[in-house]
């Protein structure tokens, strides 16, 4: 439990963690510390070159667990170079966009025959799972702007709901961590994460009690932010 508040039970340990992709966020932070500046202003070869050595970091964890978290930082480095290209264009080229579409749909082309013909205990010694979603996930983002761009009228109730999750972040993290926890060992270990209608009832309230678990919170922040103004 110590270890995973902390977010390095999936780097201290082989075995699968129902939370593993915290201990990403600060392992992508730490490279994106490195990347951002070495990325930006320098000429394409030199980019490809990063984006190469990026997936060079997966090859010692091949038949690995770990793999599924350093498998992304490829990916991760395609998200810094689509940032630092947005930062001198205001607009993506329509040619541009095209491609990186048909990329993403060859990407769950090529998904879908890895699923179905390719064996599980290769699929996730090789990274097979994760690392088409170099070609997805460019192509995705273009699609989702264009859904979240005719979606304009609703978007101001769409951004506020999301500022107010983004608020009770450490909440959900926090509860969601330790609800997994307890309830891990009381589920069947042939469950598949993420799908069981049981862990999505889990996550659910989850979120729901630390949304709670928040706004009680700040009642009690503002509350104790009151009383010495009151005394005063």
């Amino acid at each position: 439990m110590f270890a995973n508040y902390l977010c390095v039970d999936f780097l201290a340990s082989a075995d699968f963690q129902t939370l593993w992709y915290m201990n990403g966020v600060w392992i992508y932070y730490l490279f994106a510390l490195f990347l951002v500046p070495l990325c930006q202003n320098v000429s394409l070869r030199r980019k490809i070159l990063l984006f190469f050595l990026c997936a060079a970091f997966s090859v010692p964890f091949f038949s690995d667990i770990r793999l599924m978290l350093f498998s992304r930082l490829p990916l991760l480095f395609l998200g810094i170079c689509f940032a630092d290209y947005g930062a001198r264009h205001e607009e993506i080229p329509a040619r541009l966009a095209a491609a990186l579409i048909a990329l993403s749909c060859l990407g769950w082309g090529l998904l879908v025959y890895i699923v179905k013909c390719v064996p599980d205990d290769r699929i996730w010694a090789s990274g097979l799972y994760w690392f088409p979603f170099i070609l997805i996930a460019p192509g995705l983002c273009i699609v989702l702007s264009l859904l979240a761009a005719c979606l304009d009228k609703v978007s101001p109730q769409i951004i506020r709901g999301c500022t107010f999750l983004g608020g009770c972040t450490l909440e959900i993290y926090a509860v969601h961590a330790f609800a997994f926890q307890v309830f891990r060992d009381a589920l069947s270990d042939d469950i598949l994460y993420g799908t069981d209608k049981r862990w999505l009832l889990l996550s659910v309230l989850s979120v729901l009690f630390a949304v709670l678990l928040a706004r009680v919170m700040a009642r009690l922040t503002a509350k104790t932010q009151k009383q010495p103004t009151q005394q005063t």
